[in-house]
């Protein structure tokens, strides 16, 4: 095990390959939960309004929202400018890439580890669909 720093609280922690500490994982599970039943009631909320609604850190559901726990955008499902690819700066619904940037990162690693096959296109309904598995539906306004 190494010794890292908290993504989240910034304190060092015994890392066994997570980015963030157990009490952080286990609040943010907890935070998850409180966000998810208050959106089956008010969809397509605002970050603010469930923030105050349930007593979650704007930090808290960026950093959901940045692990592809939750997604936010417009009617569309397009990307409000909250969040923003960490590679073209384009804006995006969830996580830290856009599709094209992941589709590049992808072909790299293929290619560095010497892949015969070309990889599967992976489309941005394929990646909302894995990433919100048991909880489709679940949208910040």
């Amino acid at each position: 095990m190494e010794v890292k720093q908290c993504d989240f609280c910034r304190m060092p922690y015994q890392s066994m390959g997570k980015r963030i500490c157990m009490d952080c994982m286990l609040k943010l599970d907890e935070d998850f939960i409180e966000i998810r039943e208050y959106l089956y009631e008010h969809d397509r909320a605002g970050i603010e309004e469930v923030s105050e609604a349930t007593g979650v850190s704007r930090k808290s559901i960026l950093y959901l929202l940045k692990e592809e726990r939750l997604i936010v955008g417009d009617e569309h499902g397009r990307g409000c400018g909250i969040l923003k690819c960490e590679s073209c700066k384009k804006s995006i619904s969830t996580g830290r890439m856009c599709e094209s940037c992941k589709q590049e990162v992808f072909a790299a690693i293929q290619e560095s580890v010497g892949a015969v096959r070309k990889p599967k296109r992976i489309t941005q309904e394929m990646l909302e669909e894995e990433s919100l598995r048991g909880v489709a539906k679940l949208q910040l306004k």
